[in-house]
């Protein structure tokens, strides 16, 4: 851990504060006090710099994981203060003897106030992760395969299940409905309520999920009404979230937009490249892509990376265009 520059404060004061501890065993202020004291000013510090709530980059909330980050696309971008921050929490919430307990589980419901999430007939999308506690893998897969094999049929219009290319056990799904009323449907369904029940009984999680809600952008005014995505049986997955400055809002949107047509429209690998802004939080915007070939798809996502629309992606990113450092996951198709 780096603990050079302004932050040398902490890392000296708390290693202090260990060492003294076993001299000083009649010191009548609360060592569980200062720890804990502690471990919120860690967890404060690393939420400062952290992005909050997953076009690939050489860069990348995570809120959940961030071991499933890949580590190639956010080496420009790690937060000193956000390790250092995390790393005094986690030891002073390990020396008070705390145990890891799993978050309950959260359903897949708008975690928004608003009576809509997008606006009357807007096409709906939803990205989740999930982490699931091993012991948990195996019952979990058996219940969202239930729910994604009916969800498929009778509400939406796609509804993907990957799991981290590096991080066993941590998942992302992708879900596209024609509206909000259809995923409204898709939540009053039979097989919605029995895989909720599932999660409230098993709780399956060892962490709490994160939903993030978006209106595709760029589809075309038939988009929604279209046949049903087609479904690989193996795919290589992109999910991002990015978080352009307000300045740079319209020239971001320029080259996404012919980053997504240059996708589209010349890579034959290319399965898919959706992406929207997020319906709680504007000036958010969330991807799902996905590619085919070789080494269950990497090898249409190597053929994107290296494509003229994308080295224009590249020219955008290097002028550091972003508020907060863009979250990057890397997923693979999960199907049978």
């Amino acid at each position: 851990i780096n603990l050079s520059s302004k932050h040398t404060i902490w890392g000296k004061d708390y290693f202090h504060l260990l060492s003294i501890r076993s001299k000083m065993p009649k010191l009548k202020i609360s060592w569980s006090i200062i720890l804990t004291v502690l471990a919120a000013a860690g967890s404060t510090l690393a939420f400062q710099q952290s992005a909050p709530q997953p076009v690939t980059l050489r860069l990348a909330q995570s809120r959940i994981d961030d071991a499933s980050v890949d580590d190639d696309a956010v080496a420009l971008f790690l937060s000193r203060r956000a390790v250092v921050g995390g790393a005094i929490s986690l030891a002073a919430t390990t020396l008070l003897g705390r145990t890891a307990m799993a978050a309950p589980a959260v359903l897949e419901r708008p975690q928004t106030n608003q009576k809509t999430l997008i606006g009357e007939g807007k096409p709906l999308a939803l990205n989740v992760k999930l982490s699931v506690l091993p012991e948990k893998r195996k019952a979990w897969l058996e219940q969202i395969r239930d729910n994604q094999k009916l969800t498929r049929k009778d509400e939406a219009l796609q509804f993907s299940i990957s799991e981290d290319v590096k991080t066993p056990s941590t998942f992302y799904l992708h879900q596209q409905y024609a509206n909000e009323a259809a995923y409204r449907a898709h939540l009053d369904s039979p097989h919605a309520r029995r895989y909720n029940e599932f999660l409230e009984v098993e709780k399956p999680f060892a962490a709490e999920p994160v939903s993030y809600f978006f209106s595709p952008l760029e589809e075309g005014p038939d988009w929604a009404v279209k046949k049903k995505r087609s479904v690989p049986k193996t795919a290589y997955c992109v999910t991002v979230n990015l978080y352009p400055k307000p300045a740079v809002r319209e020239d971001f949107l320029d080259v996404i937009r012919a980053n997504k047509k240059g996708t589209d429209t010349t890579e034959a690998l290319a399965l898919q490249y959706t992406f929207g802004e997020s319906a709680s939080q504007p000036g958010t915007f969330h991807f799902h892509e996905e590619y085919r070939g070789k080494e269950d798809g990497k090898q249409g996502f190597d053929a994107h990376a290296g494509s003229p629309h994308f080295a224009g992606w590249m020219k955008f990113v290097d002028t550091d265009p972003f508020v907060k450092p863009p979250e990057v996951y890397f997923s693979k198709i999960i199907e049978g």
